[in-house]
């Protein structure tokens, strides 16, 4: 089974598919929050949010019973995704990281400034 990291939108952009690839984000996870965090930029993974009821679906999926309250998702703005994922960008291309980590996030870049023209919210998501 192969991660992958996604975007989600707060709503549909007409004629817009945000689908990226996300997999080599996923892998390299790690790496990438310490390059984030060396230039005081977010992580990609502080941009993770889930429904309430993907989350349940997942539970009961697991066989796990939730019990508490469950939090809400949240939406964050484009710009300040996009700021780390350009901070990214640039970082990457300095420590020439693999070619497939920079083109995930050319990626996640065009659709954020995509989401950002048309005022959409999004968060991050992972494809088991």
């Amino acid at each position: 089974m192969s991660l992958a990291y996604f975007i989600v939108l707060e709503r549909e952009i007409p004629g817009f598919e945000n689908a990226v690839n996300g997999k080599a984000l996923a892998k390299s996870s790690k790496q990438l929050d310490s390059i984030a965090k060396e230039n005081n930029l977010p992580t990609l993974r502080s941009f993770f949010s889930i429904s309430a009821d993907e989350l349940t679906g997942l539970a009961d999926e697991h066989g796990v019973s939730l019990k508490q309250r469950l939090p809400s998702e949240k939406w964050f703005s484009a710009d300040v995704g996009l700021k780390t994922v350009n901070g990214l960008i640039d970082a990457a291309a300095r420590e020439k990281l693999d070619a497939r980590i920079i083109a995930d996030l050319q990626e996640f870049k065009e659709v954020l400034e995509t989401a950002r023209r048309n005022g959409v919210g999004w968060h991050l998501a992972v494809d088991f």
